[in-house]
């Protein structure tokens, strides 16, 4: 070094210089430029499912199909009610007490007259038969028609007439669901005096906005859970209406709720929340998807250190997360923050705590 410096000092037009260029030192090689590099945070790659859906209210009810009318086969007075709407009862508790109407006895006296008459009727031809006094055909007549009165009794016996006054009692445990009758009400024969509905294999029915209706699919997991507090409740979608209900503009939905839940009362606002679609693939933050000026869209992922960019096809986004397939590799992590700054094969600097993570999670 110290050659080549007094070599350029003899270049110099003025000798008495010469010395204070050997002194000096001679400026320093200039050093090779550091490799280019990004810092980014990573995280292992995994296959899942995402799943759409969306939020409806509604009511619980009870099944329909389970759901018993207590009705009288005559015309009823009420004469006393012993439950109340919504209260709980057990087998075999009394419901009611009825009467028959006033008159609606009158086909049941004429029936037991009748047979009265057709025994007596019976009983005289009979005797003159023995006296061959009657022939066979009035014997045969006379046997018919004590049958037909007998027939016809017993029908105004199975509409409960001449029974005077009549308890209905619960034929399961229930919950009252609804109560037509009142005290010294007239009902008519078959008309419902009150309405049980079984405390297990209740619905609910909510009210989803049409087009989403046409993306829920019969037989799909839901959930339900209270609208004023409580803990949720596993249901499955049991029908979807093909009609909009005029009043509200919307579908209604039954739910069947699972058995052995949590206990959910017949009238209880609940929120349902239900599945509109799932998907299969590749799921990761949002985040990490990339799209280059031609539409297409790609990800980063750390293969050793470098950064690789793949292609892929975004097949759904839910939230912060998204499904996408492609040519990805399940070992190589999948850089999350920092990509955009990335170039296919740039050097890359995991943050601290992220690659351990990271391997730890793969293991």
């Amino acid at each position: 070094m110290m050659s080549r410096c007094m070599a350029g000092a003899r270049r110099i037009a003025l000798p008495a210089l010469a010395w204070l260029w050997a002194i000096l030192p001679c400026p320093p090689a200039r050093a090779a430029a550091p490799a280019v590099s990004a810092l980014v945070r990573v995280q292992p790659l995994r296959r899942g499912t995402l799943s759409s859906r969306i939020q409806a209210l509604g009511r619980v009810t009870a099944a329909s199909e389970r759901t018993r009318a207590i009705s009288f086969a005559r015309p009823v007075r009420v004469l006393r009610v012993e439950v109340r709407p919504g209260e709980v009862v057990r087998r075999g508790q009394p419901l009611l007490l009825v009467a028959g109407v006033a008159g609606s006895d009158a086909a049941y006296l004429q029936a037991r007259h009748a047979v009265r008459y057709a025994k007596s009727a019976l009983r005289r031809l009979r005797q003159l038969q023995a006296q061959q006094l009657a022939t066979r055909s009035q014997l045969d007549a006379a046997e018919k028609a004590l049958a037909d009165a007998r027939a016809r009794l017993a029908a105004a016996r199975a509409q409960g007439l001449g029974a005077g006054a009549q308890r209905a009692t619960a034929p399961f445990d229930a919950v009252v669901d609804s109560l037509a009758a009142l005290p010294g009400a007239q009902l008519a024969a078959g008309a419902a005096a009150l309405t049980l509905a079984p405390r297990d294999g209740l619905q609910a029915v909510v009210g989803v906005p049409p087009a989403q209706a046409l993306r829920l699919r019969v037989g799909g997991a839901a959930s339900l859970r209270p609208v004023f507090g409580g803990h949720a409740v596993a249901a499955t979608i049991l029908a979807v209406a093909g009609r909009i209900d005029p009043a509200s503009g919307r579908v209604a939905v039954t739910l069947a709720i699972a058995p052995r839940s949590p206990r959910l009362l017949p009238g209880e606002a609940v929120q349902a929340d239900l599945p509109l679609q799932s998907w299969n693939g590749w799921v990761i933050p949002r985040q990490a998807v990339l799209r280059d000026p031609r539409g297409q869209s790609f990800v980063f992922q750390d293969a050793q250190g470098k950064a690789r960019r793949i292609e892929v096809t975004v097949e759904a986004g839910e939230g912060e997360r998204s499904v996408v397939s492609g040519a990805l590799d399940p070992a190589w992590p999948l850089v999350v923050l920092g990509n955009y700054e990335l170039r296919d094969g740039m050097a890359l600097r995991v943050q601290r705590g992220a690659a351990a993570a990271a391997a730890a999670a793969a293991r």
